[in-house]
């Protein structure tokens, strides 16, 4: 993943299908025996002959799965771009309706990482073997389950991601089908720690700002599970973090998946003994969920240029400023960033007793989280 911070709305969400048991159960064994291979010396850092054994390693998974390949008898879509070669992998699993199935889903998380650099393995374990073991479990679940989507799902693993987005800025370009037949893009880009090392049960959400509509299905899919949901605009990171982006450009409806970037990220010390496999397999949960909910549904959202403020966005930056206040010693925040931190609650605090906020009111929080994103943490 390339840089990413991500600010959302800690609502704490409990009890669930995923009990204490969770951490015996085959869907958490499964995707912590991902992780450690796609994390493993022998993968690289999934750069080079690793990277391309990462490759290997995912067609291989989806062939057993099943899975048509998604572009004409290849799994993989080879590509050069920007001096460098890439190996987009993807599988689709046709819908039961012809009608919906001309509107495609696509859930995606990028494969490669850093490598190995001046002597120094990366194993990008967090980032982002944990969000490739969660794309192979959904579409295990999507397969073997009981009820097949309505609507085609295209499963994708980018490549070159850490390189400015290159692999799905291809894919976009050689679409294995036709851009306005894509309905619904999803992502995710570190799934298994925690957000400055501080929220260790929340999962972020962002780009419903396009698509208010897809609100409601996220809640649904997580009642029950042991996560701190937040959802919020993608505005906030300024740039384009992860795959998302080259999506977001073409004004396709999006969503992006996160549990933050967190102390080790882009590290050697992203390994995969230290993810949190209970909140991992929570979060796949959830995503599983969602997808199948979209998957089946009459009609997806259309792109919304408008982004109305809403005001559980404003409650989630006060809440998460306030966090990161009580821990402003750890974070070594300076002090006027925390005077600037600590009008801005209070600020928050008042519309949210209001019940609503403007378009300007949410400009400056935009503005002060930007600043608190790129020079506090």
């Amino acid at each position: 993943m390339r840089r990413l911070l991500v600010i959302t709305l800690p609502i704490l969400i409990c009890v669930s299908s995923l009990t204490e048991s969770t951490a015996a159960s085959p869907e958490l064994a499964r995707l912590r025996n991902d992780v450690f291979h796609l994390a493993s010396p022998e993968l690289e850092g999934r750069r080079g002959e690793g990277g391309r054994a990462a490759g290997d390693f995912i067609i291989e998974r989806l062939q057993e799965l099943g899975l048509e390949p998604a572009f004409g008898d290849r799994y993989d879509q080879e590509f050069t771009s920007g001096g460098l070669n890439g190996r987009n992998i993807a599988a689709r699993i046709q819908g039961t309706d012809p009608d919906r199935d001309a509107n495609w889903l696509i859930l995606s998380a990028h494969y490669d990482h850093l490598g190995i650099r001046g002597g120094q393995f990366y194993p990008g374990a967090d980032d982002n073997a944990s969000a490739v073991a969660m794309v192979l479990e959904v579409a295990r679940c999507i397969v073997e389950g009981p009820d097949r989507p309505s609507r085609g799902i295209l499963f994708v693993f980018f490549d070159l991601e850490e390189e400015g987005l290159l692999g799905s800025q291809h894919f976009v370009r050689e679409p294995p089908v036709p851009l306005e037949q894509i309905g619904l893009f999803l992502t995710a880009d570190m799934l298994g720690r925690s957000f400055a090392g501080i929220c260790e049960n929340t999962l972020f959400v962002m780009g419903t700002e396009h698509s208010p509509e897809l609100r409601p299905w996220i809640t649904d899919a997580a009642a029950g599970l042991p996560l701190d949901l937040g959802i919020v605009g993608a505005d906030l990171l300024v740039i384009d973090r992860s795959d998302y982006g080259p999506f977001r450009w073409k004004q396709i409806p999006f969503l992006f998946f996160s549990t933050g970037e967190n102390p080790v990220y882009h590290t050697p010390d992203d390994v995969p003994e230290t993810i949190d496999y209970t909140k991992l397999t929570a979060a796949t949960t959830l995503i599983e969920r969602f997808v199948r909910q979209a998957g089946s549904a009459e009609v997806l959202p259309a792109w919304d240029s408008e982004r109305r403020p809403w005001i559980e966005e404003a409650e989630a930056i006060g809440l998460v400023l306030g966090q990161l206040l009580e821990h402003q010693e750890q974070l070594r925040i300076p002090g006027p960033q925390r005077v600037m931190m600590q009008g801005m609650v209070g600020r928050i605090a008042g519309w949210v007793e209001e019940g609503t906020i403007t378009t300007s009111q949410r400009t400056s929080m935009v503005r002060i989280a930007q600043i608190v994103l790129f020079t506090v943490l």
